[in-house]
């Protein structure tokens, strides 16, 4: 499962070191919890959150947020999805939004008259 702790740690304009300093670690362990390197607690989740200044829920995507987030990128970079190859949006996205490149929703999305649409699980 992506989390979102990048996106939103760059949306607050919050630096790795910064954060680790917030959550009581390293800023080592802090790129390779937004790697997806390390399996988290609980308890480390909450702190990450509270430094965040944000809830627990809001550091994990849904596939609507995911959805939501990507079709902002297509409207702010005025994006023609009839043309535009799905990894080339998925490049877009993580420059523009940091959206996870890697995320499984990427393998869902499809493209119907120039509209993003989630298939149902594979």
């Amino acid at each position: 499962m992506e989390l979102r702790i990048q996106q939103i740690r760059k949306m607050r304009g919050i630096t790795q070191a910064h954060l680790a300093l917030e959550c009581d670690t390293s800023q080592q362990q802090i790129a390779k919890i937004e790697s997806g390197l390390v399996d988290l607690k609980l308890s480390t989740l909450r702190r990450i959150a509270r430094a965040l200044d944000c809830h627990l829920p809001d550091l994990f995507y849904t596939e609507k947020q995911f959805l939501n987030d990507v079709v902002a990128v297509v409207k702010s970079e005025k994006i023609n999805l009839n043309t535009t190859p799905i990894i080339k949006l998925n490049n877009v996205c993580y420059r523009v939004a940091q959206i996870p490149p890697l995320h499984p929703y990427w393998e869902r999305i499809l493209v119907k008259n120039n509209k993003l649409h989630l298939q149902e699980n594979l």
